[in-house]
């Protein structure tokens, strides 16, 4: 047997939600037979594998990827003395006048 873990065993809750799912035969087979081989039923298969990927797919929205020398570029900029800007002060004088922000 393949060794395989259950992410979502860590979760202290009851299983309350139910979600209907449809699959075509040849994918529900190739389900059954992975779960098989790692011990678990398709259920926990399907519930894991999900799990995972929504895992991978959340930390990948929250993840930028710059080339080194963009990096070294910003790096460079925040490393700078910071420099009065009139726009940027103005916009914010105008967003406390618009808000009532004391």
């Amino acid at each position: 047997m393949i060794p395989a873990s259950d992410p979502t065993s860590a979760f202290n809750e009851p299983k309350s939600q139910r979600k209907d799912l449809r699959f075509k035969p040849s994918v529900i087979d190739a389900i059954e037979r992975a779960s098989s081989a790692v011990g678990m039923d398709s259920s926990t298969f399907i519930t894991s594998a999900a799990y995972r990927a929504a895992q991978e797919i959340e930390a990948a929205q929250h993840k930028t990827v710059i080339s080194s020398e963009a990096f070294d570029a910003f790096a460079a900029a925040v490393d700078r003395p910071a420099q009065a800007n009139p726009a940027l002060s103005a916009l914010f004088e105008k967003r406390s006048e618009l808000l009532g922000d004391d």
